[in-house]
């Protein structure tokens, strides 16, 4: 027994209608040809081709984007301009990585406030992703963003990795938390509220800038390199 498609019908006249206007275009001059491909199949190709380019993009930074992670920095509620690259290139030339093969990179776009805005929540979830897999370095914080972070055991004792001369240099400015699951008080950040490079480029503008160390850091030398050189004038 054969089964009715309703639909059938309808797809018959349909290529007939393809069949015969091909047809007719056989012997038409090109703009008839070209006016009758703007009207059925301009827009298609322009959506495929959207396509294409976009999965194309998509391949190519997948393939060419650094394996390994020299150095990564979350700033919270920075008062700099997000888009402007210039402390992360210079870092990166001063640490003298091959950026093709090494990633350095300064999110200044991280938000955290009382309110709990979704900016605020992704924020939050980009932050924990990069520490979870191990990509993420120094968290830069404002005095509220610090203290969100600082009762959880996401920063490491900063004192165990800072050599003697940095340990002089900061020891009026060294601030501790008191992790909330143990009760243990740690010194979790320095106040670098005063380093040249972030003046320069603006980016704690009337608050208090709060250095962090992430407690899986794979990358503490060029942490205390990027320590250094945010005090270089």
């Amino acid at each position: 027994m054969e089964v009715y498609n309703k639909n059938r019908d309808k797809n018959r006249n349909m290529h007939d209608e393809i069949r015969e206007q091909n047809a007719k275009l056989k012997g038409a001059p090109l703009r008839e040809k070209l006016a009758y491909f703007k009207e059925y199949y301009l827009k298609m190709t322009l959506v495929v081709i959207a396509i294409i380019a976009f999965v194309v993009s998509i391949g190519y930074t997948m393939i060419t984007a650094p394996d390994e992670t020299a150095f990564a920095a979350f700033f919270f509620n920075d008062t700099g301009y997000s888009a402007d690259s210039s402390l992360q290139d210079t870092f990166a030339e001063h640490l003298g990585v091959d950026t093709r093969e090494y990633e350095v990179y300064i999110d200044a776009t991280p938000t955290y406030s009382e309110a709990g805005t979704y900016e605020d929540y992704t924020s939050i979830q980009r932050c924990m992703a990069n520490i979870a897999g191990e990509d993420l370095d120094v968290m830069l914080c404002d005095q509220l963003a610090y203290e969100h972070f600082a009762t959880s055991e996401i920063f490491l004792d900063i004192t165990t990795i800072l050599p003697e001369d940095l340990m002089e240099k900061f020891k009026d400015k060294i601030v501790y938390s008191t992790l909330e699951e143990t009760g243990e008080e740690i010194p979790s950040a320095i106040i670098v509220t005063d380093a040249p490079k972030l003046q320069q480029y603006h980016y704690y503008d009337g608050k208090d800038a709060y250095f962090s160390v992430v407690s899986n850091s794979q990358n503490i030398d060029n942490v205390i390199t990027f320590l250094r050189f945010i005090y270089e004038e």
